[in-house]
């Protein structure tokens, strides 16, 4: 069976960028300049960000769904609640109903986890997004502080502006081109608010 957890999701998503750098950045950092960046390497990073952006989402959507099989499993195998648990089921839409009044406790709290980890899970496959505001909509109800750290943050923001530019907004490129070594810089802080995500999903020991 193949290795699952946060730390599995960070490698998978170095690996991938590692890779991507190869390809679209590494032939324009020999000839770093002050112009602005040629039409090739415009096209390359952009490319470069919109695949980085999709790996950064499938990265928060595999720690989600892990969180979830965490929180789960830990209540039900071990009877075993934790601030995850609490998260989850103070912001789930389920309330209770009368057919949970004669249950007890542990099978309440089973079929409440159930419902919750289940629209929880809806909202991870529906996102389409990794800004601040997606990140916590998916991480703060398991447990997981997102990140504030302004330089990060504004990293993350920026490879978000580039991706809607170049997917969204203009037909024909980006309003302001930044260059492979600036995407480069930008992606390191990415990877590095991604390392503090996996540190605080490792840190709730579930």
């Amino acid at each position: 069976m193949p290795r699952v957890g946060p730390t599995t999701e960070l490698n998978a998503l170095r690996r991938f960028v590692g890779e991507l750098e190869t390809r679209y950045l590494s032939p324009h950092m020999a000839s770093l300049t002050l112009a602005p960046p040629s039409r090739a390497e415009e096209l390359d990073v952009a490319a470069f960000a919109v695949l980085v952006h999709g790996a950064m989402e499938n990265f928060v959507e595999g720690l989600c769904l892990w969180l979830l099989g965490r929180i789960q499993a830990n209540w039900t195998l071990r009877q075993r609640a934790s601030r995850s648990t609490a998260s989850l089921l103070l912001r789930t839409k389920h309330v209770g109903d009368d057919a949970t009044t004669s249950m007890g406790v542990f099978d309440t709290v089973r079929l409440a986890v159930d419902r919750a980890k289940g629209e929880q899970s809806d909202a991870v496959r529906d996102n389409n997004g990794v800004a601040v505001k997606h990140l916590r909509t998916l991480l703060a109800p398991l447990g997981v502080d997102v990140p504030t750290d302004p330089v990060l943050v504004g990293s993350l923001d920026t490879l978000v502006k580039m991706r809607h530019e170049w997917a969204h907004q203009y037909r024909f490129g980006a309003r302001t081109p930044i260059s492979a070594g600036d995407a480069k810089s930008t992606v390191t802080d990415c990877l590095a608010l991604a390392e503090k995500l996996v540190a605080n999903a490792i840190a709730l020991h579930l």
